[in-house]
């Protein structure tokens, strides 16, 4: 008896459409990967939850693509995705590809009240979200990958430089890892912060000592090894990260 191989199917997933030139730029790259057997190859060497990717849709489906994000297996595999984002751009292309549909509802919304009309609030949501999903906290926020991705991208592109402005320096406490509140009352985590400014002042060409004290507490260093090494107290180090981060805020506001 000949046995007939099953045919491999693509799943059934609507990618979103439009006449901006970066959703159709995105959406056409997408459907470049998926037809590249290399592509899943790669992927089938993580070893995701689920068994083998036959079609690289499978991957946004089992990541809660289109569906219901509560089930935990979805967020599961977000996860994992997430993690392996901090070292492989294409786990980040996937990530960002997953969320896409509400960053693009987002620039829909936000294209009505700033410069430049959707496009140009896509461009802004497009590098902020890349950034957050390179350097999401996997230790600290483990669940809602998605819902966390999204509310951070719209806090860093729209909210978050309004606030600043509207902010005194004599606010701030000697505690600068206070945390950012967005529009929804949610929490914006301190080291997403911090990363944030250090990728402006490093995209501007910012090279200072404040930049060199915010990186080493970037990098996991603590306030105290810092302050043994100076030979200095804790709080004397806690009064020059303030002061850093006033600095390197003022200076990259200026140089947008």
């Amino acid at each position: 008896m000949t046995t007939t191989r099953p045919t491999q199917q693509r799943p059934s997933l609507t990618h979103p459409a439009g006449s901006a030139p970066l959703v159709r730029k995105l959406v056409t790259e997408w459907g470049t990967i998926s037809a590249q057997p290399r592509t899943l190859r790669t992927i089938n060497r993580w070893d995701l939850p689920g068994g083998p990717i036959n079609h690289l849709d499978e991957v946004l489906l089992r990541a809660g693509y289109g569906i219901d994000t509560s089930y935990e297996n979805c967020d599961a595999f977000l996860f994992a995705l997430v993690k392996r984002a901090a070292h492989d751009e294409l786990a980040a292309r996937i990530v960002l590809q997953r969320i896409l549909p509400p960053l693009i509802a987002i620039a829909g919304r936000r294209g009505h009240i700033v410069n430049g009309g959707f496009n140009a609030a896509f461009n802004e949501i497009l590098g902020q979200a890349w950034i957050l999903i390179r350097q999401y906290p996997v230790d600290r926020r483990p669940a809602k990958i998605a819902s966390n991705l999204v509310r951070d991208t719209e806090y860093f592109a729209f909210v978050r430089n309004a606030r600043l402005k509207r902010l005194e320096v004599e606010s701030w406490t000697d505690d600068v890892d206070e945390k950012f509140v967005s529009d929804d009352e949610e929490t914006i985590e301190p080291n997403v912060e911090l990363a944030q400014i250090i990728h402006d002042a490093v995209k501007r060409g910012i090279r200072s000592a404040p930049l060199q004290l915010i990186m080493r507490l970037g990098s996991g260093e603590t306030l105290e090894e810092i302050a043994a090494e100076a030979g200095v107290c804790v709080r004397t180090v806690r009064t020059w990260r303030r002061k850093a981060i006033i600095e390197l805020r003022e200076r990259t506001q200026c140089a947008a």
